[in-house]
């Protein structure tokens, strides 16, 4: 059992930077010690979805004031968390239990408007309860289990009704093996309920996890008036999980009004997806191998109402040789795909057939120095879309005590329908896209020392640097069209300053620089046994440039330029028993 009073949750480690152009957020890992503890009994995950994303107690209020002309606003990271109890464990008798409740301050940000300061609230009280059982039966060869989830807002201000008020999610999940836990059938069913304002139900509609407002989805209606909002999903999975003969068929469905991203994670609902898996796994020597396995993957899509979207084809492998060395070759086809989400609620663009490669190789992990390295390349039909991608990584451990590591990545992306902005237009609106060329570079760098078994002193600490240029601005105009060319116009914009002019409309330049450092130098010492103090130091830069004129390499460099926000802390914790 652990509970916790006006806590810091703030975690030992920086989340990595990342430049993300899609519709959907980035799933951060959790990191903060009081979640991670008997995370494994909370978890329900079905496919990319998850009930239960910790990262969503604390996360960053989702209110954002626009700000008039010198208007200056000082807005927090994250919400407070006043307080959390969790409960975990398992029984003797295979009954695991799962209880967590957490509150959240009213979070306030400072408006500086007039040579004036006021605290304008950005998220209201909220409470969030989590619930979870499972029970074993049959020598723990079957499980049953369920999951209630809960997340409550005290809204008092007008502007805040764009928030759900209360979201409430359940499922159910039952696990059976037989023949020795050869053969298995996992079965998972969930549903959600939603209410609050009209506002808040719009914003869920219009959301890019289902963009009720797409002209040509006939199966799907946005109602500005509605209050509340419930869908239902599930997956089911049966096959063989041991041996050298591996396989399973598994679907997985979403329905249009599914809704979990209060306290769960979900990009896209209005979902049907169907998946087969069969792999040989062969784990003892055999002629210069340690162990290798070769693997076949086919998976359909289709929206809700079974119109089609793409279907994609896999083939993995892995091989370790005697003396642990290991390469791991892959191969993925991605035929042509009508994407629903590309033009963040607009019509489906149908999108060229894709392929991509993978090469991966390690050095004997056992050594005090071992390495990785890993290459990508993926690409497009009628030059669409392609990527190349490069990381490496290396690990020397001088000493049982001391640890270094290294990792460094490259990638270089085009992309010929990025898109842009959307213009509301009478008597349609214009969907703005263009060609994408982005370059990233990144590094992260730890040492681990550990003086005594007690005591020991880390460091992490991560360059990153994103620069995309846009050219050849296009609208879509026939998205479906036979003809890749006859699926877009080309636009010729006026650049004046800022601004690209088309005619009786403009977007703003969209060029950019991003370049980010973040570390953490921590201090532990453990000075009884379950009892630490942590004295840590974090260190962020971040920079954005609206331009394209520079090199990754150099806006790195330019970091030292930027203006550093420091964060000093201390962390007690004294355990004691009852």
């Amino acid at each position: 059992a652990d509970l916790t009073v006006n806590p810091d949750f703030g975690q030992v480690e920086s989340d990595p930077s990342v430049m993300n152009l899609t519709a959907f957020e980035t799933l951060y890992e959790e990191k903060r010690p009081f979640f991670l503890e008997g995370l494994n009994i909370f978890k329900f995950e079905m496919g990319d979805a998850n009930l239960f994303y910790t990262r969503r107690i604390g996360h960053t209020p989702e209110y954002k004031p626009e700000l008039g002309e010198n208007e200056y606003l000082k807005y927090p990271d994250n919400t407070s968390i006043l307080s959390a109890v969790k409960i975990s464990g398992k029984t003797s008798k295979g009954l695991a239990v799962g209880v967590l409740q957490s509150l959240t301050a009213n979070e306030n940000a400072q408006l500086f408007s007039g040579g004036k300061t006021k605290d304008v609230r950005v998220e209201p009280l909220t409470s969030f309860t989590v619930g979870r059982v499972q029970q074993d039966y049959k020598e723990g060869n079957s499980t049953l289990g369920a999951i209630f989830t809960a997340t409550n807002r005290f809204i008092n201000d007008p502007y805040l009704e764009g928030l759900n008020r209360n979201a409430f999610t359940g499922g159910i999940d039952f696990l059976t093996q037989w023949k020795e836990k050869k053969y298995f059938l996992d079965a998972k069913f969930i549903g959600s309920s939603i209410n609050g304002s009209a506002d808040a139900i719009s914003n869920l509609q219009l959301s890019s996890a289902r963009y009720y407002q797409r002209p040509d989805a006939d199966h799907v209606n946005y109602d500005q008036r509605r209050t509340q909002l419930s869908g239902q999903g599930g997956n089911l999975k049966i096959g063989k999980g041991s041996g050298l003969l591996r396989y399973s068929e598994e679907i997985n469905w979403k329905s249009t009004g599914l809704e979990l991203n209060d306290v769960g994670f979900m990009q896209m609902a209005d979902r049907i997806e169907q998946e087969t898996e069969i792999s040989y796994f062969v784990n003892k020597p055999v002629s210069i191998f340690r162990t290798y396995s070769l693997g076949i993957h086919q998976s359909n899509n289709w929206d809700y109402a079974m119109n089609y979207e793409n279907s994609s084809f896999f083939f993995t492998s892995a091989f370790e040789f005697l003396n642990k060395w290991g390469v791991a070759p892959s191969v993925h086809y991605g035929t042509d795909w009508l994407n629903t989400r590309i033009l963040r609620g607009g019509q489906a663009v149908l999108i060229p057939a894709i392929w991509e490669g993978n090469f991966s190789a390690h050095t004997d992990v056992s050594k005090k120095f071992f390495a990785n390295i890993n290459a990508s390349k993926q690409s497009a039909g009628n030059d669409h879309y392609w990527n190349t991608s490069y990381e490496a990584s290396a690990t020397v451990i001088p000493h049982n005590v001391l640890k270094f590591s290294l990792s460094l990545n490259y990638s270089k992306t085009m992309d010929n329908l990025q898109y842009v902005e959307t213009k509301i237009l009478n008597p349609e609106n214009k969907y703005i896209l263009a060609h994408l060329d982005q370059k990233t570079l990144g590094a992260t760098f730890r040492i681990d020392y550990f003086i005594t078994p007690e005591i020991s002193l880390q460091y992490y600490g991560s360059p990153f640097a994103s620069i995309g240029k846009y050219s050849e601005f296009k609208e879509i105009t026939d998205a479906r069209a036979k003809n890749y060319s006859d699926r877009f116009a080309l636009l010729n914009p006026i650049q004046m300053g800022d601004e690209y002019v088309f005619g009786s409309y403009s977007v703003h330049n969209p060029d950019f620089t991003f370049n980010q450092f973040r570390s953490n130098l921590v201090f532990r010492w453990e000075y009884r046994p379950g009892s630490q103090i942590f004295f840590v130091w974090g260190n962020e830069r971040t920079g954005w440039k609206n331009d394209s004129n520079s090199s990754v390499g150099k806006a790195i460099g330019q970091l030292k330029d930027v203006s550093p926000n420091n964060i000093f802390l201390i962390k007690l914790s004294y355990w004691f028993s009852l």
